[in-house]
């Protein structure tokens, strides 16, 4: 999982005599849009995907034309459009795997009335499946499809969790490690030890790294020796003790992913 991180394979894949080039600049232009809160002009964009404006005027002129990108009418900035919702559908309904999480994590978020998720590694993020919230907490942290970095998300550290120490070493060093919150880890040292914790207890625990008021445990759900998922639980920091929601979630949360394990 973490290997195909390796910047060499990625090189690799780029002397494909089958990689379109202008394919995967595309998709990169809708990646960037994808990060970005609000439109951007093809002069932001070209700063996100180091694409030069000539190029980015006619991948945006094909994204428009095939209705995943708009333009705006009063201005010359760029977003998405509603159809990228009906990727995210597509993958969710026809999932096998999401098909089958889905009555055990509804289970979980009644019994134990906090707020439950699932997420699945790609690449360097964790990218929320399922988000069933318990709670009025923010908008956004109830959408499907946002990424957390790997190395941020209690369920990204399981999933590092499973990999060799020095694999994970070798991971940490290469990549960019952003601050979400100021509660953020950003010292490869400590999120290494944190990652460490995981591996010997079998869970991780983060607070306020990927959301200020926000504690999440999480276990994975593995296929074999390797984390497909990770099970996640939450719960606002304020008015609960650490201890007390470890008591209380983590062998619910164990159980489902053990349920959601493959041999």
């Amino acid at each position: 999982m973490v290997e195909a991180l390796d910047t060499a394979q990625r090189d690799g894949e780029k002397q494909d005599p089958r990689f379109l080039t202008s394919v995967a600049r595309g998709f990169r232009v809708l990646e960037a849009l994808s990060a970005h809160y609000g439109a951007m002009s093809l002069t932001e964009l070209s700063r996100k995907t180091d694409l030069t404006v000539p190029t980015l005027q006619r991948l945006t002129a094909t994204l428009v034309e095939a209705g995943y990108v708009e333009k705006e009418p009063n201005s010359k900035r760029y977003g998405l459009t509603v159809k990228t919702v009906d990727l995210l559908f597509s993958y969710l309904s026809r999932n096998q795997f999401a098909e089958r999480a889905w009555p055990h994590l509804v289970h979980l978020r009644e019994t134990l009335g906090v707020s439950i998720s699932m997420s699945i590694p790609l690449q360097d993020s964790m990218i929320y499946v399922h988000r069933l919230a318990a709670y009025a907490g923010d908008f956004e942290n109830t959408l499907p499809g946002k990424k957390i970095p790997l190395c941020l998300s209690a369920a990204g550290r399981c999933v590092l969790s499973q990999q060799p120490r020095q694999v994970v070493e070798r991971y940490l060093a290469q990549v960019t490690i952003p601050a979400l919150t100021p509660f953020s880890l950003t010292d490869p040292e400590k999120i290494l030890a944190e990652i460490d914790l995981c591996r010997v207890r079998g869970y991780a625990l983060v607070k306020r790294e990927t959301s200020p008021g926000l504690m999440t445990i999480a276990c994975p759900a593995m296929r074999g020796k390797t984390a497909i998922a990770g099970i996640s639980a939450h719960v606002p920091l304020a008015g609960n003790d650490e201890e007390a929601f470890v008591a209380k979630v983590l062998q619910p949360v164990v159980s489902v992913s053990h349920a959601l394990s493959a041999g």
